[in-house]
């Protein structure tokens, strides 16, 4: 699709087209995510249920009020592009139709039934999104039309997936994966009162917090769609740079912070509260009646090491990421997406992105742990401190991008996560007794270091010595036939050549096409053509059959018939 479609077209659909889609389905449904009780606590399960399909309001009413910002405001000429209206419409009705699954989603996570999800968006996402490919890449002008009929069938998918697997299961089984036997007991229930109330406030808490975390995230692309700071084409360049580096985030430390979460919420309770605060924890007060103080500590040191083995897990992972990442950037964007991502700020973003990810890591299961066992006041300063972070955040960006273009982005993304970071730590300080050394994560042996040293720099060197093939003079003389002096034009660079008929004239020292310059000097592969006498009366050679020649480091140049020079540069 990169090296077929137009990077504007790009631009517009993964990142002006996606937010809308996203910041719909995060702040319609994130809320409800992160507050998925214990199933222990569960007032009842239609409290619950009927607190699940505000979901449904909330999108609604999030649907209403971005899309016409993303069709009318700030376009810089984006409906000029075909289907571009189409295409907003198509957006916003898939994040629409993926919200209806989000019941059974939520009553798979309350009974730690993850893989259904996993299993069901891995199906979803592999089947629908390979069709909008294969739809994109096949009507190239229709581009933006596809991309968003793309995530219709996506969201299609997932909740076609969950009705079916639903109803394919038997009624005892419908019970423990879900909690209830049929599509009916899904229907909202008039119960006094009508949600709990406890759970409500929580979500209501998660969602203020969320719209603050969700700019955090993904700041600087509003800010990149509201101001226009970039063409379509830097920010079609930042996304695939984006979505190339995330990939890990996404695939690994996306399910182990969910994971995580679900662990901590699990395993741990939230601090006791005051009288005076409008929420208590009960299951807190059970567990201080039931357990022991040495119980608890055994609790505690257990989600500890829990903690510990994921941090040292994520972090060992990024540090191999910026091991080979930096070194090879160039080249794994030159096989990703061609000429188009090396030649400009592609392999710049793309080495700060390995950085980035070793902040994304970090931040992802600290901050599970904090939100996860966190009280409710704890979690409203919390929410004040990222109010200040992101001020700060929104400062730092703009002056980084005032001074160093878009590299400052992912600069400015490294500092916020960095604040994040620490106020999380912070808190885990203060959550274990000092006794404990919880920083046991982020310590390694000098051995280790220098290994990923030496190694990044060995990286680096063979990554020299690809560029230099990548980079032949525009001729070559590739094969020596039957007297006959065979002339090869490299038409890809890469470490083979593919080389296209040239007609060589050896008396003129020319080459008989109108494009081709005069040569006197000609790079011979070594190896391949031996300091044989060529033929002084050769003319004008045609070259039957193009050969694809593997070139090695070293050069020679043909001086005369019987002398070779070498050629070092």
């Amino acid at each position: 699709i990169l090296r077929e479609i137009d990077i504007n077209v790009i631009g517009i659909a993964n990142v002006r087209l996606q937010l809308l889609y996203t910041t719909i389905l995060f702040l319609s449904r994130e809320a409800f995510r992160r507050t998925v009780p214990k199933l222990n606590d569960l007032y009842s399960i239609h409290h619950y249920i009927n607190l699940i399909w505000f979901i449904i309001p909330a999108g609604l009413f999030i649907i209403s009020l971005i899309p016409p910002f993303t069709l009318f405001i700030q376009t810089d000429n984006a409906e000029k592009y075909p289907f571009y209206y189409h295409a907003c419409l198509f957006y916003a009705l898939a994040a629409f139709i993926e919200l209806l699954s989000e019941p059974f989603y939520l009553l798979a996570t309350v009974t730690l039934n993850y893989h259904i999800n996993i299993y069901i968006e891995m199906f979803a996402s592999t089947l629908g999104f390979t069709i909008q490919a294969i739809l994109i890449y096949n009507n190239g002008e229709s581009a933006l039309y596809y991309y968003g009929f793309g995530y219709i069938i996506y969201s299609s998918l997932i909740i076609l997936s969950y009705y079916i697997y639903f109803l394919s299961r038997k009624k005892e089984e419908r019970i423990r994966l879900f909690l209830i036997s049929s599509l009916k007991d899904l229907i909202i229930k008039p119960t006094h009162p009508y949600t709990d109330p406890k759970l409500s406030n929580e979500t209501a808490t998660f969602f203020w917090q969320g719209i603050l975390m969700k700019f955090l995230t993904e700041g600087e692309r509003y800010i990149m769609s509201l101001f226009n700071l970039f063409s379509y084409k830097e920010q079609a360049i930042f996304d695939i740079i984006n979505n190339l580096g995330s990939l890990l985030p996404r695939l690994i430390f996306s399910t182990l912070e969910e994971s995580a979460y679900a662990y901590f919420q699990q395993t741990l309770s939230r601090p006791k509260i005051t009288k005076d605060q409008h929420m208590q924890d009960d299951q807190f007060q059970k567990k201080q009646l039931s357990s022991s103080p040495s119980e608890q500590k055994t609790i505690k040191l257990n989600a500890l090491i829990f903690c510990n083995y994921l941090l040292r897990f994520v972090i060992i992972i990024s540090l191999l990421v910026i091991t080979f990442g930096f070194p090879y950037s160039r080249t794994l964007l030159n096989i990703y997406g061609g000429t188009n991502l090396i030649e400009g700020s592609g392999p710049g973003l793309l080495r700060l992105y390995c950085i980035y990810i070793l902040f994304l890591a970090v931040n992802g299961i600290t901050e599970a742990f904090s939100q996860a066992t966190m009280s409710i006041k704890q979690l409203k300063n919390y929410k004040n401190l990222i109010s200040i972070f992101a001020i700060i955040y929104l400062g730092i960006f703009y002056i980084l991008i005032k001074q160093i273009g878009i590299y400052g982005i992912i600069i400015a993304n490294c500092l916020n996560m960095s604040l994040r970071i620490t106020t999380n730590l912070y808190y885990f300080n203060q959550y274990f007794d000092s006794t404990i050394q919880w920083s046991r994560s982020f310590q390694f042996s000098y051995y280790y270091i220098l290994t990923l040293v030496l190694s990044s720099f060995i990286c680096y060197y063979t990554e020299k010595c690809i560029t230099r093939l990548n980079n032949l003079p525009p001729t070559t003389l590739c094969a020596y036939v039957n007297h006959k002096v065979t002339l090869c034009k490299p038409i890809t660079r890469s470490k083979a050549i593919s080389c296209a008929p040239i007609t060589f004239n050896r008396a003129t020292q020319t080459l008989l096409d109108d494009q081709t310059p005069p040569i006197s000097l000609l790079p011979i592969p070594v190896g391949l053509v031996t300091p044989l006498p060529l033929a002084l009366d050769t003319t004008d050679c045609p070259v039957p059959v193009p050969i694809p020649i593997p070139v090695p480091f070293l050069l020679f140049f043909v001086v005369n018939d019987q002398k070779f020079q070498y050629y070092k540069s």
